[in-house]
């Protein structure tokens, strides 16, 4: 256990490198204290998207577990359970055909390689809180949250996550783009944040508008119990 966490603090150490000047600031220091102390326990979370119109994500729910630097997700798009497991740069995933890898998956169909593209950009929220911070111009403290806009390089590539290529096609491109994150801190520890990106984008023919916003809820902090079915541990030797 001494050993995972000494490689996340490694890990950890470098995101908070993206920093640059705001990484002295009192805001940018609550956040290192507060994913430090998550980073070294086990937790749950809930991760919920919403558009514009009141509509989920394609995905819906998602609810999540991380322990000793393996990763579980459980959701259902269409009504469909899923599951997935990620440790390192392997992935795998079970949907009605039974665990698969993401080579597997991804060699099923466009769509399937779409997805296979979110989970493997997918972080948890230690991760990806660390990465958010980096991109935020500025943090500050308003209304009991840390708040802050994205840097627009971030922006386009979160909007762009999963945006599926035709062969042929150009790749798709990204206009009018902004974002903004906020993250909750109580008693030292991360409790929630907030992610809120908007913009167009143009694939082909196709025009898009988003307005995204995705919410993360850490929980059971310490008392999580992450079991990873055998047939899942297989796919990712």
């Amino acid at each position: 256990m001494k050993q995972i966490s000494k490689i996340f603090m490694l890990g950890l150490a470098a995101m908070m490198a993206n920093f640059g000047s705001a990484a002295e600031s009192p805001s940018a220091a609550k956040i290192t204290k507060a994913l430090k102390q998550l980073g070294e326990k086990n937790y749950s979370w809930t991760t919920q998207m919403k558009e514009a119109d009141g509509s989920s994500g394609r995905l819906g729910a998602i609810e999540g577990k991380a322990e000793k630097g393996v990763t579980f997700l459980s959701f259902a798009p269409g009504g469909i359970p899923v599951e997935v497991c990620m440790k390192g740069d392997k992935g795998a995933a079970k949907a009605l055909e039974g665990w698969q890898t993401f080579d597997e998956i991804s060699a099923t169909s466009g769509q399937a390689a779409a997805i296979v593209k979110f989970l493997k950009a997918y972080k948890a929220p230690v991760a990806e809180s660390a990465s958010l911070a980096g991109s935020a111009k500025e943090l500050k403290e308003v209304d009991g949250a840390l708040t802050g806009e994205l840097k627009e390089d971030a922006v386009k590539e979160m909007l762009l996550l999963g945006a599926r290529r035709r062969e042929g096609q150009e790749a798709p491109k990204t206009t009018d783009s902004k974002g903004s994150v906020k993250f909750w801190i109580k008693d030292g520890a991360l409790t929630k944040y907030e992610i809120n990106v908007q913009g167009k984008i143009a694939a082909g023919e196709r025009q898009m508008e988003i307005n995204r916003t995705t919410t993360v809820e850490v929980k059971d902090v310490g008392s999580t119990k992450l079991e990873v079915p055998a047939e899942a541990k297989e796919k990712l030797i």
